[in-house]
Order: structure tokens, then C-alpha cells, then sequence
């Protein structure tokens, strides 16, 4: 006999950020000129805890990843996309999903863009 184990409920109740593509903005016959596209303009989250083994992977490749958090699966986001929350900035520097969980959800990993886009 199986045992049917019920998964948790997910609930993105942290707050709402807005995913973009860094694509040329320069026009045609202009110098090219990085900007953001947007990809997805109202994506709820959750604030997640950055865990031992992730802080230290990414310090080994001198990456300080500054925050967490997980979205609904259904967006698409790639890593070197920019997430920003609030004002701030973030580039995605790990998407990755999270299959334990109802419904399927992403986990990004962020760190603060130094230098942020117009």
C-alpha cells in the first residue's frame, strides 16, 4: 500500500516584483545600448532564507548573492535577467525550480546590480 504524501501550499504573500530582459535599446544604426524589456510586470513572492551551502558556493566565485526568493513557475526568467523589487535592482544569477512544493514554484537567487539600468 502507498502512502500518498499531501504537498505543502505555497503562497507568495512577501510582496510583488517585475522581471526584465537586458536587451540593445539603442535603435537601429545607433551604438548599441543595454536596456531592459520587460518580461513579466506583476510577479508575486516570497522572501526565502539564502542557505549555507548556496552563500558559500557563490562566494567561491566572488558572487554575493543578496536574496531569495521564490515565484510561481509559470513566469519565464533566466538567469542575467534583472528582478526588481521595490527600487532596487537585482540581476538573477540562479533560476531554479521547486518541485516540492503546490503549486511549482522558482527559486532566484539575486544579487544587487551594481550599476543599475536608466
Amino acid at each position: 500500500m502507498q502512502i500518498k504524501r499531501e504537498l505543502p501550499f505555497q503562497t507568495f504573500n512577501d510582496g510583488i516584483c517585475r522581471i526584465y530582459s537586458v536587451k540593445n535599446v539603442g535603435g537601429k544604426g545607433n551604438l548599441p545600448v543595454n536596456g531592459l524589456v520587460e518580461k513579466a510586470g506583476r510577479v508575486p513572492y516570497e522572501r526565502r532564507r539564502v542557505g549555507v551551502e548556496r552563500f558559500y558556493s557563490a562566494k567561491k566565485e566572488n558572487v554575493k548573492i543578496e536574496l531569495l526568493i521564490r515565484i510561481p513557475e509559470a513566469f519565464d526568467v533566466s538567469p542575467n535577467d534583472i528582478c526588481i523589487l521595490g527600487e532596487t535592482q537585482y540581476e538573477v544569477e540562479q533560476a531554479q525550480e521547486a518541485r516540492d512544493i503546490m503549486p511549482g514554484a522558482k527559486d532566484l537567487a539575486l544579487k544587487r546590480v551594481e550599476k543599475s539600468y536608466g
